[in-house]
């Protein structure tokens, strides 16, 4: 535990120094909490060659969206939080010319009901994300979309709750591969990869990025 611990605080301080010489490419003033975190990292990627590091992957996170009540309000407010953050980070991206080899994308335990509680909604299964890249073959839409929302559907357990048709890996998947995953790692790396179809649940890594 004692190296454990002055490993840590030695890697602390190094990455501080690092990071005191990481200046960005762009004048972003960072304005909330969300954008402070892609401004950290923006900064780590700027720092990249310093780190000695090939590849990385990032956690933001931005709570607020159990939404029972005052819906629509407090969507607007966190999608533009979400807008102004990333359209921020895109730019320093592509001002370090790094935006091709970089990848976003959005993840949540749980989603909505489809119908309302009288002023919002409530916890639900299946949903929909957002991938977001340089490398993308982008303005597309993957998967389908289930063929009725109508109530008592085929995939409504109730109230709208909406059994999804597609894996978590569907797009977690190619991106690992794009990351350099090998083929044969994906089951180690995935833990549920055989319990689908790969050629059915999982998006090609070709049909995703150029």
């Amino acid at each position: 535990y004692t190296e454990a611990l002055l490993d840590a605080l030695s890697t602390t301080q190094d990455l501080a120094e690092i990071m005191n010489g990481a200046s960005l490419a762009t004048n972003w003033r960072p304005r909330n909490g969300l954008e402070r975190q892609f401004f950290a990292v923006a900064r780590l990627i700027m720092a990249r060659s310093a780190r000695s590091s090939d590849r990385d992957v990032f956690f933001t996170q931005m709570g607020g969206w159990d939404m029972h009540r005052n819906m629509k309000a407090s969507l607007a407010q966190r999608f533009g939080e979400i807008d102004n953050a990333l359209r921020n980070f895109v730019a320093e991206m592509e001002a370090q010319e790094i935006w091709e080899s970089v990848a976003f994308i959005t993840s949540s335990e749980f989603a909505r009901t489809m119908d309302s509680n009288g002023g919002g909604s409530d916890h639900a299964w299946g949903g929909n994300h957002i991938i977001a890249s340089g490398g993308l073959k982008s303005g597309r839409i993957f998967n389908t979309y289930w063929p009725s929302v109508a109530i008592g559907n085929a995939d409504d357990l109730g109230r709208g709750r909406m059994v999804p048709h597609y894996p978590w890996e569907s797009m977690m998947v190619p991106i690992a591969k794009w990351m350099g995953m090998a083929d044969g790692e994906a089951t180690r790396a995935f833990p549920n990869y055989g319990n689908f179809n790969a050629s059915k649940h999982f998006i090609p890594m070709t049909d995703l990025f150029e």
